[in-house]
């Protein structure tokens, strides 16, 4: 009889932490944290480490934008060519970034988009830099 009162408090210890884990990840917004995990769960994609990491938040605008120098290049297969889209409607937030940070228009800056969770996400690579921008929209 133990054992099943054991089992049973273990497994409910189980769904509660995995249960705090998701909807922490959901409701992380601003930058003080779990940025960069928040970033990969809603697009699936691999961050690699990073030398250098900023990230900005808007409350007013719902949204937050990571800039991240790259120690290794990013898996593109989800990515596509911007094609020499305007910054601007790529990255809905690069106002919000240093002007050292804004990208720069070239033909190595490689695009990836989606949604989850009711939340668009964007990711925005320079192969030449190693430079990656996230964004997260609320």
């Amino acid at each position: 009889m133990k054992l099943r009162y054991k089992v049973a408090l273990v497994l409910f210890s189980l769904i509660g932490f995995s249960s705090f884990l998701v909807v922490s990840f959901v409701k992380s917004v601003d930058c003080s944290q779990m940025v960069i995990d928040t970033y990969e769960v809603h697009a699936g994609i691999n961050i690699p480490n990073a030398s250098f990491v900023n990230c900005y938040y808007s409350e007013d605008f719902n949204l937050r934008v990571s800039v991240y120098d790259l120690e290794e290049e990013m898996d593109l297969s989800q990515f596509s060519p911007t094609l020499d889209q305007p910054i601007g409607e790529l990255i809905k937030g690069y106002s919000m970034l240093n002007s050292v940070e804004i990208p720069s228009t070239s033909n190595a800056l490689f695009y990836a988009s989606g949604q989850k969770w009711g939340r668009d996400w964007t990711f925005l690579y320079d192969k030449k830099s190693d430079r990656l921008w996230a964004e997260l929209r609320y």
